[in-house]
């Protein structure tokens, strides 16, 4: 979270992206470089499938804005720039304000994932519930416009919540009293199992018998 909040960026070198290419004969795992410089093995390019290419490119809720902030000039959507108001770009990094004057840092969804994993189970997480895991995000100075409802969907698929909370008592279903309008129009008999020892008068088993109305 501190490598997030701070700007640390991976080295490519570190960053590897994996690319799986099955052919008829073999699979093979391998890196962006290694498709540059590595003969696949085959006789032609028709002869192996692509079945997964992870490039790391994806819808990012950023670019609209840092594209107007960086040039207000441009044809942008009224909505945008309304958005764009409260946000501040420095250097390459977006950043919220807040109506306090803090900046939070604008993550995208990767960023958001690493930061959800860290406060909700994390070396210094402690499965806290979705309100109280955006609180945390929100104080250790992360944001995205899905924030609450992100951290409420982690905390339900975590499985380790899912196998110590506690038993959940409530009702699958409103309860609805039943009203009787007078006396015994309805009313109910219960049995008790067996006492043990026997009562003084040789009794052993009490019989109770409710009334709607009166309980």
């Amino acid at each position: 979270m501190a490598q997030i909040t701070s700007g640390y960026k991976v080295s490519k070198e570190r960053l590897e992206e994996l690319v799986e290419v099955k052919g008829k004969a073999m699979t093979t795992r391998l890196s962006p470089i290694d498709l540059e410089t590595t003969q696949l093995g085959f006789a032609n390019q028709e002869e192996f499938e692509v079945l997964t290419v992870d490039t790391l490119i994806e819808t990012d809720w950023r670019s609209p804005i840092i594209k107007y902030v960086r040039d207000t000039s441009t044809d942008t959507e009224r909505k945008i720039k309304y958005r764009a108001l409260s946000y501040l770009l420095m250097g390459n990094e977006l950043f919220k304000k807040t109506p306090e004057g803090i900046l939070l840092k604008c993550l995208g969804e990767s960023e958001a994932y690493l930061a959800l994993s860290g406060v909700h189970s994390g070396v210094c997480g402690a499965h806290q519930a979705g309100h109280k895991m955006k609180w945390l995000v929100f104080r250790y100075g992360m944001y995205w416009p899905t924030m609450l409802k992100d951290c409420i969907e982690f905390a339900k698929g975590c499985q380790e919540c899912q196998m110590h909370a506690s038993v959940q008592h409530a009702p699958p279903s409103k309860l609805h009293s039943i009203i009787k309008p007078w006396l015994f129009r309805g009313w109910t008999l219960d049995l008790i199992e067996e006492i043990r020892p026997i009562s003084s008068k040789g009794q052993r088993y009490i019989l109770i018998g409710i009334d709607y109305f009166t309980k």
